[in-house]
């Protein structure tokens, strides 16, 4: 069957709240540009790293993640007033990587920490309370010498003061959040595949007697993943909280892999990878997982294949897109929805319930602008019962090949709109089951019946 160019959809990395995260696969900014000139405490901030600098310097933008500024506002303490933290390099590159800490002392900012670490990039940086005493600790990450392998540093700040915690970990990419009622964020790292790591997960948590964060569980990831699509904290049910990452694989294929710390029997898990069996979640599409609700209950896609005959008439036939839920009690995949896929133009058409496997299919025109909803009849398809149709917004104002057609939903580009055959057919739907049935990928039914 060919496969068309499918478009990115959905998310980036939707994190839970108090969730934080780096990863590989988001876009780097050129590390050596400055910022325009700016007025009041960023410009005194500006003139501080300039006076601290050594004959000039360069500042360095974070490569990934949420916070790309080379001049972070951050409330370190919890004090209400943000403090500043900047990195940089000599002009002369005499030194690695300054990590600036700066704080307001009553209306005049003051260096309160400078940390050097012999690197040349900031790979990314965050916040999170991983110590438990509601301040928020740094966490930066830095370049290493080894091609998706960066090193994790950890800065707690406490009465203008920078202290070090000891995390030692090498990593791909790292995210953060609460697991459990404890008040201390707990952190993922994620290891790619090389010739000298292993893929890896590792749970790193903060102990006290140490000064440190500890590995309390690791788990192998999946060696094929060459980078994160999207990364998430889920709510997995049965008050457990785990990482849902979307991986990309070499050839271009996606899967999904879920890691949780499972009380039980005391160790990190990743049910969904094992080196026996393929991972159910593989797929072809860059349709990720996402959040549909309020719940922070991510779903996870799986797709197969509707029949086709290419006596038919049609192109191919669309991808059926299921959206599941995890269940921790029995480690496997719960089928929530199914949906017919249009990845050219983003949107989906949820499936009835009772539409049985293997009694109906759904094929697509050459351009992928049309969708034909059928019977099957074993071998090819019979009655036609519903097309949705993608036309330009201008064609569809001026009514150009719209005859019969009644719409469901437009945009500055597009109309999308349905007609129905009404056939004598069991499997037939009513107009407004087919209006509801129509989601725009990402956007869930928000989009049903605006025009």
């Amino acid at each position: 069957m060919k496969r068309r160019a499918i478009a990115a959809v959905l998310i980036g990395t939707a994190l839970l709240s108090g969730a934080c995260g780096c990863s590989l696969s988001d876009i780097s900014k050129d590390n050596m540009l400055r910022p325009p000139k700016t007025m009041g405490d960023e410009a005194e901030i500006e003139r501080l790293i300039a006076s601290h600098a050594k004959g000039g310097y360069t500042l360095k933008y974070p490569k990934s993640g949420s916070n790309r500024s080379a001049i972070i506002m951050h409330d370190l303490d919890g004090d209400s007033h943000n403090e500043a933290v900047a990195f940089f390099r000599d002009k002369d590159g005499s030194t690695g990587v300054h990590m600036l800490v700066m704080a307001d002392n009553s209306g005049k900012w003051e260096v309160t920490g400078d940390v050097i670490t012999e690197t040349t990039d900031v790979d990314c940086v965050d916040f999170a309370d991983v110590t438990g005493d509601a301040t928020q600790e740094i966490l930066a990450g830095y370049a290493t010498y080894t091609a998706s392998m960066n090193f994790l540093s950890v800065y707690a700040y406490s009465d203008g003061k920078i202290t070090n915690i000891d995390a030692g970990q090498n990593y791909s990419a790292f995210y953060c959040g609460s697991l459990d009622s404890d008040s201390r964020a707990k952190v993922f790292t994620l290891s790619l595949f090389t010739t000298e790591n292993e893929a890896r997960a590792t749970l790193l948590e903060y102990d006290e007697s140490q000064n440190a964060l500890v590995s309390q569980a690791t788990v192998p990831m999946d060696g094929g993943v060459t980078g994160y699509r999207s990364v998430a904290f889920s709510n997995l049910g049965d008050s457990v909280k785990g990482l849902v990452v979307d991986g990309l694989l070499a050839g271009g294929d996606m899967n999904t892999q879920v890691l949780y710390y499972d009380e039980a029997q005391n160790r990190l898990r990743n049910p969904l990878h094992t080196d026996k069996e393929s991972n159910p979640t593989q797929r072809s599409s860059t349709v990720v997982c996402a959040n549909a609700g309020t719940d922070m209950k991510y779903e996870i896609p799986t797709v197969t294949s509707l029949p086709f005959n290419g006596k038919s008439g049609a192109n191919s036939a669309a991808d059926e897109l299921i959206w599941n839920r995890f269940d921790v009690r029995t480690a496997s995949l719960v089928p929530v929805t199914r949906t017919a896929a249009n990845y050219s133009y983003g949107y989906t058409v949820r499936l009835p319930e009772s539409w049985v496997e293997g009694s109906f299919t759904v094929l697509l025109n050459e351009n992928d602008s049309q969708m034909s909803f059928c019977e099957w009849n074993g071998d090819s398809p019979g009655v036609r019962l519903f097309d949705v149709t993608v036309f330009k917004s201008s064609d569809w104002e001026q009514g150009k090949d719209t005859d019969g057609y009644s719409l469901i939903y437009k945009d500055n580009r597009f109309a999308f709109a349905f007609v129905n055959h009404h056939p004598d057919s069991a499997m037939a739907l009513g107009d407004d089951e087919i209006k509801t049935a129509f989601s725009l990928l990402g956007k869930g039914n928000a989009a049903n019946g605006k025009s």
